[in-house]
């Protein structure tokens, strides 16, 4: 009985999350964390739904390659789900980390529209005036370059809607220049450090973002203390983007 329920509960789960990866597909948001995310989900629904495992059993022991390939493909999928596990729970450790007093906010960019801030980058926008808000003596670098899809830079977009919200301008640095997350930090920390501002930083962005860009942090050898203020993004689009990140930390922390 207990494995049965045990049963029921993972299919459910695998069902559920096989719907946060799939809806955003609809909405044009295609890649490897969803991709990845929708094989996990169906790997999981064939092992837990015994006549569909019997099935596939079966057919793949009848010759010794496809019994290899089986084995090989559930080993695979359990060390990916372990790993994402951890990482999983590094990211939230990220996120956790409180910012230090009066910190410098680096706010990291996302996608500019035709219309205004992308749905992500409105919610770094929104998390970062809340900690200016909160923290009336702390200043913010707002980093992101321009796109050849977008109609000004990352940084300008975030300027302009704070700006219109009541921040005071003078509190805020624009860093137009970067293409990546790694030269968003960089050439941050260079105008921090030019302006002779607090060396302590905040790290604006969503949740899932938070871990690499504590990676980058330590790659690049920042001394101050390094603290997170997360946006709140969609639920709809966690799943998704967090499994893209358990591809991007291992390439961030070989190749960066």
């Amino acid at each position: 009985m207990v494995m049965l329920i045990l049963r029921i509960i993972g299919i459910a789960v695998a069902v559920v999350f096989l719907g946060f990866f799939v809806i955003p597909m609809t909405h044009g948001i295609i890649n490897p964390g969803n991709i990845a995310g929708t094989f996990l989900c169906l790997w999981l629904l064939c092992v837990l739904i015994p006549p569909v495992h019997g099935a596939i059993k079966a057919f793949c022991f009848k010759h010794l390659f496809t019994k290899i390939v089986f084995r090989v493909v559930n080993i695979g999928f359990i060390a990916f789900a372990v790993y994402g596990a951890i990482v999983t729970s590094a990211m939230v450790w990220a996120t956790c980390q409180a910012p230090p007093e009066n910190s410098t906010a680096i706010v990291l960019g996302a996608q500019v529209k035709p219309w205004g801030p992308s749905v992500i980058l409105r919610g770094r926008i929104d998390a970062a005036k809340s900690y200016l808000d909160d923290s009336p003596n702390a200043n913010a670098v707002l980093s992101g370059g321009q796109g050849s899809d977008e109609i000004m830079s990352e940084a300008q977009c975030m300027y302009n809607v704070l700006t219109e919200s009541g921040i005071d301008s003078s509190r805020l640095y624009m860093e137009d220049k970067s293409t990546n997350t790694t030269e968003n930090i960089r050439n941050s920390m260079k105008i921090i450090e030019d302006n002779d501002l607090n060396t302590d930083i905040t790290i604006v962005t969503d949740g899932f973002h938070q871990l690499r860009a504590r990676i980058i942090c330590s790659q690049l050898g920042i001394k101050g203390n390094v603290g997170a203020v997360s946006s709140d993004t969609r639920l709809l689009y966690v799943p998704t983007y967090a499994v893209r990140e358990w591809f991007a930390l291992p390439f961030q922390l070989l190749f960066r």
